[in-house]
């Protein structure tokens, strides 16, 4: 059984800066690039001071800067512990408003062996060990991660709509134009009732698994060191907490830009292509676009915009497990390693590929001439995700994008307050 309780939040001081925190947010940790960083660090109390740190020394320098926050003023933690409500607005890429809305509180962790937590993509353990740094320094939690629950009666969904309505403690607009808004949910009774009713459920990693197997081991670690036994805040994670039947869920898709091949590999790939799977010219990149997106779950497109090259890629027979249903993996398994010579070093590491969330970005990054080709894969949809997850397989990494993101500097969580 998972276990969800509420946490005393530590947040900037809106009684010093209002209510609008735009100047304080940022994205999550791994999707800000250095000209992003140094855009964000413009405003010297921006959260990225501590979820990044500084080139040097970073994360001594980050605990120096959390203590003189927390002493200025600049942070302030609260008495009482709560449950909070994390609503986005935002529009799709077809137009349509939409509302996301979860519940954030702490998840207690456990080892994925128990299936109350479920991972759906796997990890780099340098990635890891950078963020176990960053964890060891502040002894908080800086950053929500992104996990999906079943609500097949309604009765979370009936709460966060009752409570939504209340005023907002926090909000901002992202540089996305999505719309967050933050609202306190303290009745004790309330608060018992969120706890009985996702305590049965079963929580899938949406975003943010290397930040769950950090705080496990950070977890472990501590345990070990002190001796001590019991529950404690540093044995739970952070997490923003939606259901997937949440009319606001939406993946995106995450495209596989090329660059730094052999000609003649590329050359040859089409006919490759045609020994391997059923294979339909398209006459532009749009038309491609909208094949992929509209079409079969393990279809992918091949765009190489010097050669006119649109090719509509859909395997034959049927998938062998869910993970053969998923775009993502035939290309990664049956194209990129069988074909191009990647290895799985090599994906890990980003060599000659780069991944890009949203058919807009990848087509404009093509436009630049800096890559051979694209692959365009199509979004898995959560069903698959779970079914991926129930099966205690793994996806490739940058299957999903779950839009928009959780982001920095709303909610925090000290082990320590």
């Amino acid at each position: 059984m998972a276990c969800i309780v509420p946490f005393r939040a530590l947040y900037y001081n809106t009684s010093r800066f209002g209510k609008d925190l735009g100047r304080f947010v940022a994205p999550p940790y791994d999707v800000i690039d250095r000209d992003r960083e140094r855009r964000l660090k413009d405003d010297r109390l921006n959260i990225t001071y501590l979820t990044l740190g500084d080139e040097e020394d970073a994360y001594a320098t980050a605990a120096k800067r959390l203590k003189r926050w927390l002493n200025d003023g600049v942070l302030v933690n609260e008495k009482e512990p709560a449950f909070f409500i994390c609503e986005q607005t935002f529009q799709t890429a077809s137009g349509d408003v939409v509302v996301r809305t979860g519940i954030v509180g702490l998840v207690r962790l456990d080892d994925f062996s128990k299936g109350t937590v479920l991972p759906h993509e796997n990890t780099i353990p340098k990635h890891k060990a950078d963020r176990l740094a960053l964890m060891s320094a502040l002894r908080g939690d800086m950053e929500q991660i992104f996990m999906l629950y079943d609500d097949p009666d309604g009765a979370m969904e009936d709460i966060l709509q009752e409570w939504r309505r209340r005023e907002e403690v926090l909000r901002f607009i992202d540089e996305e134009g999505v719309h967050h808004r933050i609202v306190r949910i303290d009745d004790v009774e309330v608060c018992k009732r969120i706890t009985g009713i996702l305590g049965p459920r079963t929580m899938l990693i949406a975003d943010g698994h290397h930040r769950y197997e950090t705080a496990l081991e950070y977890s472990r670690r501590e345990r070990t060191a002190s001796g001590g036994s019991g529950d404690r805040t540093c044995d739970h994670v952070l997490s923003t907490l939606v259901s997937f039947r949440n009319s606001g869920l939406v993946i995106n898709p995450t495209h596989r830009l090329i660059s730094g091949l052999d000609g003649s590999l590329l050359d040859s790939l089409p006919d490759e292509l045609r020994k391997r799977f059923d294979v339909e010219v398209c006459g532009s990149a749009s038309e491609l676009a909208e094949k992929v997106e509209n079409g079969p779950s393990r279809a992918f497109g091949l765009f190489e915009p010097s050669k006119g090259t649109c090719l509509l890629v859909r395997p034959d027979g049927e998938p062998r497990g869910p993970l053969e249903d998923l775009s993502v993996y035939v290309l990664q398994e049956r194209v990129l390693k069988e074909v191009l010579g990647y290895t799985a070093e090599m994906i890990d590491r980003k060599v000659n590929i780069e991944y890009l969330k949203g058919t807009a970005a990848a087509m404009s990054a093509m436009g630049t001439g800096e890559y051979q080709a694209c692959f365009l894969v199509k979004a898995p949809s959560v069903e698959q995700v779970m079914a991926v997850s129930d099966s205690g397989l793994k996806m490739p990494q940058k299957s999903t994008y779950f839009y928009p993101k959780i982001w920095s500097g709303t909610l925090m969580c000290l082990f320590d307050p």
